[in-house]
């Protein structure tokens, strides 16, 4: 069965718990990615210490009904979805946004999961935690791409920076092997890439 954001969500407090107590980490880009602090929880505030780019235009997500709308079908075929499935999610800790799932069902296994985040902006991700994150550009737009530190078989997010206080958030989830950290972001760009383009002919 493929892992939900909750799922992810719980992987990345437990993991971070088993991380605290290690001596040794992955070796990781200094001058790109934050370190992890040794916390066991995700950032609570959204103020960043990187500014993001200015945005070629706002575009907000509190208004869209169908998560699952990101993504035609068309883009859909094109990254191997077989299913679309709409599910509130919490990616924000305590708190569910509307999201949707999109699943591949032929190995290996692996889907694509989208939530759109209205009440707290792409910031939220530099705040610490047992996260390695680094800055990115989707679309334009400035983002930051999310990873589970001190572990390459997790997952990868590009949380998007939208709109003042909002972020679209899109994640590449494994299911087993099969995928390396490398190939996992790379997916997770594409990904993210595809829902920009169509959020941007979404009313």
């Amino acid at each position: 069965m493929l892992r939900s954001s909750k799922a992810l969500v719980a992987l990345v407090l437990a993991a971070g718990a088993v991380l605290a107590g290690c001596t040794q980490e992955e070796p990781g880009d200094a001058t790109s990615a934050a370190p992890a602090t040794g916390s066991t929880t995700a950032p609570e505030t959204s103020e960043s210490p990187v500014d993001f780019p200015p945005r070629p235009a706002d575009i907000k997500v509190d208004g869209i009904a169908d998560a699952c709308a990101t993504l035609t079908k068309d883009q859909q075929r094109e990254l191997g979805i077989d299913a679309a499935h709409g599910q509130q999610m919490d990616v924000i800790e305590d708190r569910e946004m509307p999201g949707c799932s999109f699943r591949a069902n032929s190995r290996p296994l692996f889907s694509y999961e989208v939530t759109l985040i209205s009440d707290e902006g792409a910031g939220y991700w530099q705040g610490g935690g047992n996260l390695d994150v680094v800055s990115k550009t989707v679309a334009g737009y400035g983002a930051v791409q999310v990873t589970l530190a001190g572990t390459s078989k997790a997952d990868c997010a590009l949380a998007v920076d939208v709109a003042d206080g909002q972020q679209v958030f899109v994640s590449f989830l494994p299911v087993g092997d099969g995928f390396t950290q490398d190939e996992m972001c790379r997916n997770a760009a594409k990904g993210a890439e595809m829902v920009m383009t169509t959020l941007k002919t979404l009313k």
